[in-house]
């Protein structure tokens, strides 16, 4: 009994070791110990800053280790290779970007900036998000080709058959994932018209639509992101708001109400008379 009990370990052991060695080797790299150690970027990504073709790769190899790690010794095997018995390379995923780091490299903290805190273990892959903190969104999807080759499919997979609709409640449970790639002004693109109106835009809706917007039932900032979507179609139609009409609005004595609000109260007034000095409500009194 003893012996079977042995050969089944041995054969348990043997088939484990089979198992691991022909697992793949991971790299590991514990990026958050080298900047604790003041190690540079540059130091064992040399070269990066220059890089301008997204085929490129700037993995350290051995000999970089080997400036600050005695690869020789193949006790330190471990520190490195996960797997020392089928020991590889850095594997390169497929990326559906054509960056280059040259342009980006001058400002400050760069790395940190599209890669994520350094004193983590890993350094993290810039997502869209992350490039549209510096980058706005182009109309007519301008600014894709600086990024994007034309080899890649780039229409999110849940942009299907069904996608036109049911994307008006995406669009209000989850806007910013939408400016990643469209701009309010594609919106108004396909949006112009009665028979794509959203549901609560019936055909008066121009004359009511103060009444949701003051109440708050609907939320208007979900579609007309500019405020100046709203003030350039009230100045058009002359309308004012209700206590512009009222006594004592403007007085030559002191300015009367208006320069009250004026002090207190300047961006709901901007948010109509934009342009500052040369307003021509303004002007008209104020002069230039």
């Amino acid at each position: 009994m003893k012996s079977l009990n042995l050969t089944i370990l041995m054969f348990l052991v043997a088939a484990g070791a089979a198992v691991q060695a022909d697992e793949p080797d991971t790299i590991i790299f514990p990026h958050d110990l080298h900047f604790e150690a003041e190690v540079e970027c540059a130091t064992c990504h040399e070269g990066v800053a220059e890089q301008t073709q997204p085929e490129d790769t700037f993995y350290p190899d051995m000999d970089v280790c080997g400036d600050c790690h005695d690869i020789d010794d193949d006790e330190n095997c471990a520190l490195c290779h996960s797997n020392v018995d089928n020991a590889g390379e850095y594997h390169r995923g497929t990326f559906q970007a054509l960056f280059s780091h040259a342009p980006h490299a001058g400002a400050e903290d760069s790395c940190a900036r599209c890669h994520g805190d350094p004193t983590l273990p890993a350094p993290g892959m810039p997502v869209k998000a992350d490039c549209r903190a510096c980058h706005e969104t182009a109309d007519n999807f301008a600014d894709c080709g600086l990024c994007h080759g034309s080899e890649f499919t780039l229409l999110p997979a849940d942009h299907d058959a069904g996608w036109i609709s049911r994307h008006g409640t995406w669009a209000s449970a989850d806007q910013a994932s939408c400016t990643l790639c469209h701009t309010e002004t594609g919106c108004q693109e396909c949006h112009t018209g009665d028979n794509v109106r959203p549901r609560s835009h019936a055909f008066n809706y121009a004359f009511n639509h103060a009444l949701d917007a003051r109440s708050g039932s609907i939320d208007c900032a979900t579609c007309h992101l500019d405020p100046q979507y709203c003030s350039e179609c009230h100045a058009a139609n002359r309308i004012m708001p209700t206590d512009h009409s009222m006594a004592g609005w403007v007085s030559l004595s002191g300015g009367g109400r208006h320069a009250t609000e004026g002090l207190f109260d300047l961006e709901s007034c901007v948010a109509c008379h934009d342009a500052g000095a040369e307003d021509p409500s303004c002007i008209e009194c104020h002069g230039r």
